[in-house]
């Protein structure tokens, strides 16, 4: 590590005002992006497709990201003005929907979101790890995250009694929603970032092919990456699978209104994210990430059956939140750091972009299917399916690390 770098560790307090206020000031969109599936079938009437097609956005546009963070990454600030721009590009659109919300339009503000704010993923992570010590960073990261749900649950109560009431339209709160985020570049480029020793400011190869050949390099080379990758790909595509589905069954099988969902979302899941956040961070001190993964799949294996058995108590919704919430602090803080622990002290960058190309394979494929599927035979069959695919992906893991881990 070099003397700047050290400065930069020595008061590492702007960096970390700007993570907490990024969390708290992405809140308000987040909150209410989670709803738009469930808007879409209420609201809007969309179709299984329509749905299917909103879902894939996400997965399917971190492809495209992937080449954000590939092409203009190191030198000259290019991390700071990479992770501003990116935030800018994610949030601008939104603030056009009191004049444009329709289906189309709400379609392309929302893949404008998931391809910038996907964008600035590996920027904003490389960010952290060369101006925060790694126990700080960590403590953190696990930190804002749950201040950010503890933020959702006062959120979600209230737009969830807004829209039942109709009293705001959905369109407006988007709007003030964007402006709060655009608050968080401010903070982006206050921030120095020491540029690394043995990391010259060269441009990167111009190849279309580089990041991919780049990322299959690594799980290659990595056994332990690739067992983590195959065990997200497994877990993560049943997850995919489930999207359409879920919100067929929110609205047609259980029949919740906007209260309901937002109750279970942001106050049962925020109770989950919160009570496990810590535990998971303090096992990543402990336990290896491989061993952990595991236990996060079965936390996603679970959900779908204690939602399936909502239809005999609505109780078990909340639940099926709870334990969603405590497999999603796993996953999130997994899945996001998980570049910081296979690099060590080399760029994490190049493993983050990985996660993000894995993301993407499975999201081209597995949304549309799942919709696909949803019409053909109904959603229990497939939140079925989902949780015999997370099983799976545990018990994969699990032969997998025995090679590596002694477990």
């Amino acid at each position: 590590m070099n003397e700047k770098m050290m400065d930069t560790y020595q008061d590492s307090r702007p960096t970390r005002l700007a993570l907490l206020w990024m969390n708290l000031a992405s809140e308000p969109l987040i909150s209410l992006y989670t709803l738009i599936p469930f808007l879409l079938r209420k609201d809007l009437n969309a179709t299984m497709f329509q749905i299917s097609l909103f879902v894939t956005l996400r997965p399917v546009l971190s492809v495209f990201s992937f080449y954000w963070s590939a092409y203009l990454k190191e030198g000259k600030g290019r991390l700071i003005v990479n992770l501003g721009s990116a935030s800018l590009l994610a949030y601008l659109p939104f603030l056009f929907f009191p004049w444009a919300g329709g289906y189309w339009f709400l379609l392309f503000a929302s893949a404008m979101y998931q391809l910038f704010s996907r964008a600035a993923l590996p920027s904003l992570i490389e960010v952290l790890k060369r101006n925060i010590p790694k126990k700080p960073r960590e403590h953190a990261f696990s930190l804002f995250f749950i201040l950010s749900f503890v933020e959702s649950g006062f959120l979600g109560l209230m737009f969830g009694g807004l829209l039942d009431a109709q009293l705001v339209d959905w369109k407006m709160l988007f709007f003030c929603a964007a402006l709060v985020g655009l608050s968080s570049v401010v903070f982006f480029f206050r921030l120095k970032v020491p540029v690394m020793q043995g990391n010259p400011d060269s441009k990167p190869s111009g190849s279309l092919v580089h990041p991919w050949r780049e990322s299959f390099r690594l799980v290659r080379e990595r056994a332990d990456f690739a067992y983590f990758q195959g065990a997200f790909m497994i877990g993560g595509s049943a997850l995919m699978l489930m999207a359409p589905a879920l919100s067929s069954y929110y609205v047609d099988t259980l029949k919740l209104s906007y209260s309901n969902i937002t109750t279970a979302r942001f106050i049962f899941m925020a109770i989950g994210v919160a009570g496990a956040s810590l535990l998971w961070k303090k096992g990543l001190s402990h336990i290896p990430i491989l061993k952990l993964t595991l236990w996060v799949l079965l936390g996603f294996g679970l959900f779908p059956v204690a939602l399936l058995m909502a239809k005999i108590d609505p109780w078990f919704l909340y639940f099926a939140f709870f334990i969603y919430g405590i497999a999603q602090a796993g996953s999130h803080l997994i899945w996001n750091l998980s570049g910081t622990f296979f690099a060590a002290e080399q760029d994490s960058s190049p493993y983050t972009r990985a996660n993000i190309m894995m993301l993407g394979l499975r999201g081209a494929v597995m949304p549309l299917m799942g919709g696909l599927l949803c019409d053909l035979i109904g959603p229990t069959p497939i939140l079925l399916i989902g949780t015999f695919l997370c099983l799976y992906g545990a018990y994969y893991l699990f032969r997998r690390t025995r090679l590596v881990l002694n477990i």
